[in-house]
């Protein structure tokens, strides 16, 4: 397993934190929580020669989900949420994008996710576990 670490600035928010996980014989690969997918995150990705299948949201908070369409559009993948955070996946004034200083960031989930349930990565295998308390609509969850 390949996991990836990468600080990022998004707005007016410093140090987010992104993850990559993949799994180094498949290439399948799951992005945690892209924030702006700048230009860095681009070219590690490429370098990876990833096999996106998920783009995992920890929760719905604009430095968070700022570059999932550029991820999502380039790379594919399904987008997964928990299913108590992701309204504020279409709601501004709840992932307070445009707050933090981004463009407005509404996006669609493909899948929402509940505690327990596992994810998949190649060989990889990840646990929810759900752990309410850090947005407006107070869930969020870790693997």
């Amino acid at each position: 397993m390949i996991l990836k670490r990468i600080k990022m600035d998004v707005g007016v928010i410093t140090g987010e934190n992104c993850y990559i996980v993949q799994d180094e014989k498949t290439k399948e690969t799951m992005i945690i929580d892209p924030g702006e997918a700048s230009e860095n995150l681009i070219e590690i990705l490429d370098a990876m020669q990833i096999k996106l299948k998920y783009i995992l949201l920890t929760h719905c908070h604009g430095d968070h989900i700022g570059g999932v369409q550029k991820i999502k559009q380039k790379y594919g993948g399904q987008i997964l949420i928990h299913r108590k955070d992701e309204i504020g996946l279409r709601d501004i004034n709840i992932n307070l994008s445009t707050h933090i200083g981004l463009k407005p960031v509404i996006i669609q989930e493909d899948s929402r996710l509940d505690d327990n349930d596992i994810i998949h990565v190649g060989g990889l295998e990840f646990r929810v576990i759900h752990t309410p308390g850090h947005t407006s609509r107070k869930h969020m969850f870790i693997l």
